[in-house]
């Protein structure tokens, strides 16, 4: 080899080797991938996501044989759950942060954001913060950390969906009331063996409808068990109604006072569903009055009973055996307290 050559041959060695350490490193002016990889490639894989905000609210949702649960407690929103799979799926670098902003934004986000720690099995796979959104609203302030030694990367960035044009904070969220399941019927209706409806003061106005184990034979009777006719295709439809009925908001923080004056006022109508296992679901409703709720107040339906002005929209509601105070819309609800003439034959 001639002198010539082999000062060619270590050039190009030299230059080959910088190359490779700027791909590396640098990636030919592409970010690192250890400083962005926030993606998770096999959301099917994960089986608990942990959330905490600045204010400790925190959720634990996790992977179960019959579903996602939030804390251990109750079932979770499937839709919700989807929603933060495929976010945490989809997600990608908009840019990154600007060396003057930098330094501010880690400090936001490691005082103001929420934790998000995502496993797969035991072991902790991806563990960043999630902060707020930019200020043309189409991106997101993220920081990735360390899931090993739980070390904060010193880059933040922006990201985003490709395709969405919006923020993405707002679907990581850490309050257990919002992840809550919001189903307070679900039957397949052959399963259901009886629904009593009650009106307090109005007692005729009630109505028991039963359902033979068959599926076959049903029964129709006022509350105190006497027989009345009826439409069998109507008792069917009706009992098809409890397929999938849900609450509103979920009202467990409303002021004791305010809750304890609402349940001593007496429940205006309640519904009692017994399935085929004999396990009993029992729901009370409370009329919802404007003084009662102050976002109300400037919703001025006319309406009004007792001298008070009546939310006509919706109604307050118990349910889990009284433990849960929640808001119904008579829109989803209304089509269950139907009057016994509903069920007589159509001539």
């Amino acid at each position: 080899m001639t002198r010539r050559n082999l000062i060619y041959l270590v050039a190009v060695l030299v230059l080959g080797g910088l190359a490779f350490w700027f791909i590396r490193n640098q990636g030919a002016g592409t970010i690192r991938k250890e400083l962005s990889d926030f993606a998770i490639a096999d959301t099917a894989s994960i089986t608990k996501v942990y959330l905490i905000d600045k204010g400790l609210h925190a959720a634990t949702l996790t992977r179960e044989a019959d579903g996602w649960k939030v804390n251990g407690k109750f079932i979770a929103r499937p839709d919700a759950v989807n929603y933060l799979l495929q976010t945490m799926h989809d997600l990608t670098v908009q840019s990154p942060v600007g060396k003057k902003a930098r330094e501010n934004v880690i400090k936001r986000l490691a005082t103001g954001g929420t934790k998000v720690e995502i496993y797969v099995g035991d072991k902790l796979v991806k563990k960043y913060y999630v902060g707020d959104e930019t200020m043309d609203n189409t991106g997101t302030y993220m920081l990735l950390a360390d899931p090993e030694t739980g070390e904060n990367s010193t880059e933040p960035f922006v990201m985003e969906i490709k395709g969405f044009n919006g923020y993405l904070n707002s679907r990581y969220f850490t309050r257990e009331s919002e992840w809550r399941d919001r189903t307070v019927f679900r039957y397949y209706a052959p399963n259901i063996r009886s629904v009593k409806f009650e009106q307090r003061k109005n007692p005729a106005l009630g109505y028991i409808v039963s359902q033979g184990a068959d599926g076959k034979t049903f029964g129709l009777t006022d509350i105190y068990g006497k027989p009345s006719v009826f439409d069998t295709i109507a008792v069917k439809q009706y009992l098809s109604y409890f397929n999938n009925i849900g609450f509103e908001t979920i009202e467990n923080g409303i002021k004791p006072a305010t809750k304890d004056s609402i349940i001593r006022s007496g429940h205006s109508a309640m519904l009692t569903v017994t399935d085929d296992k004999g396990k009993v679901n029992q729901v009370k409703f409370y009329m919802k009055y404007g003084d009662q709720d102050p976002a109300f107040q400037n919703d001025t339906t006319g309406k009004t009973l007792n001298g008070k002005a009546l939310d006509v929209d919706r109604l307050y509601a118990t349910i889990n055996n009284g433990q849960d105070f929640v808001v119904v819309q008579y829109f989803v609800f209304g089509k269950l307290m139907q009057t016994p003439d509903y069920f007589l034959p159509k001539k």
